[in-house]
């Protein structure tokens, strides 16, 4: 393999690769990033058995051919040449020579034989979504993705593919995030899971414009063609939890507040007992206002939100931290609380319908 191509699109389309690198290392051939040369195309792939990533640039082939190189050094070091053109001597099997104006770096090969072949997925099924608005539902609820070793589903983004919206869904178990856009279904009636992972580095890639995307779906994968560059995901086999029961279907006090005062409030009160493992708010919802209230050893801290009120007064205690990772995540300048009880779960709402946010309560403090 022997190729000559622009320094800024190597490093460009290495930036992206790297993303689909193991972080533990397993197995040490995984570590590498294969390069394939053909026709007038260089490819560059890596993958983690769950993540792949591939991404083709415009190159002048002199020969073709393909070999493992690490992939973190490759990468790294492609960062400091991306003003020069670059050749890429792989004529022999056990290095690849980088050359650039008078100087060279010489990186040892990896066994192309053992790399594991990039996943083509199935394009029969698949769904089409706004780039902006695919981008957006994740952002809504990836926040919400448990970190800990326990139920694997929790561990990544449930897809509910309906028939003609799609509904993202993250939940730790203390809390619950949905969000839901429009959709052009081609075939596709199933909850899909979606590692952490994942569904971060596909959200990373996607620009936030009004193009749409085609997102394929086959039995245990997913994909998405971007054009020039390809992410195959292999999707969590563990069920997602019946979300939909979990939802209260009515409430008995609704408060409607301006989303930005609210999250102020709270970002101050909870300034009193941030360092506590849980950032306890006490919410007290009277008539035409909200008082919030947080305590520890250092002081208290009070806050009064001016509110719509619609049913029973009501006061119920919250981690301040789920409070405010909610409200960063919402774009909207009114939301709405709802609760049933003290003991019951919050549920954070939107006004146009199209996001919500659940939240189980902490016991009532003084």
């Amino acid at each position: 393999m022997k190729v000559l191509c622009q320094g800024n699109e190597l490093s460009d389309a290495l930036a992206k690769v790297v993303k689909a690198l193991p972080v533990k290392r397993n197995n040490p051939i995984l570590d590498g990033i294969k390069i394939t040369a053909a026709g007038d195309t260089l490819t560059l792939f890596a993958t983690d058995l769950e993540l792949a990533i591939e991404k083709k640039i415009n190159a002048q082939v002199l020969i073709e051919g393909e070999i493992v190189v690490p992939g973190k050094l490759f990468a790294d070091y492609a960062k400091k040449i991306v003003e020069e053109q670059v050749e890429l001597d792989g004529t022999t099997t056990t290095k690849l020579v980088i050359r650039y104006l008078d100087s060279e770096l010489q990186i040892k090969c990896m066994g192309v034989e053992e790399y594991p072949l990039f996943k083509d997925v199935d394009t029969q099924n698949s769904f089409i979504i706004l780039k902006k608005e695919f981008k957006d539902i994740i952002g809504k609820v990836l926040f919400d993705v448990a970190s800990d070793d326990g139920r694997a589903s929790l561990r990544g983004v449930c897809l509910n593919v309906k028939e003609d919206e799609v509904e993202a869904v993250a939940s730790d178990g203390y809390r619950l995030a949905t969000a839901k856009a429009v959709i052009k279904n081609n075939g596709i009636i199933d909850k899909l899971v979606v590692p952490t992972k994942s569904i971060t580095e596909l959200s990373r890639l996607i620009d936030d414009n009004d193009e749409t995307i085609t997102v394929f779906v086959e039995k245990n994968y997913v994909m998405v063609d971007l054009f020039h560059t390809k992410i195959v995901s292999r999707l969590i086999g563990e069920e997602f939890i019946n979300y939909e029961k979990i939802i209260p279907p009515a409430f008995s006090t609704v408060a409607t507040v301006d989303k930005k005062v609210f999250e102020n409030a709270v970002d101050r009160v909870s300034l009193i007992n941030r360092i506590d493992k849980k950032s306890y708010v006490k919410i007290e919802i009277k008539e035409d206002s909200i008082l919030l209230n947080a305590h520890s050893e250092d002081g208290e801290i009070n806050e009064k939100v001016t509110t719509g009120l619609q049913g029973k007064d009501l006061t119920i205690g919250f981690n301040s931290k789920y409070l405010i990772d909610c409200m960063r995540a919402i774009d909207e300048p009114f939301i709405s609380l709802n609760f049933n009880s003290s003991t019951a779960p919050g549920v954070i709402k939107s006004e146009s319908g199209k996001w919500l946010y659940l939240i189980l309560p902490l016991r009532v403090i003084g």
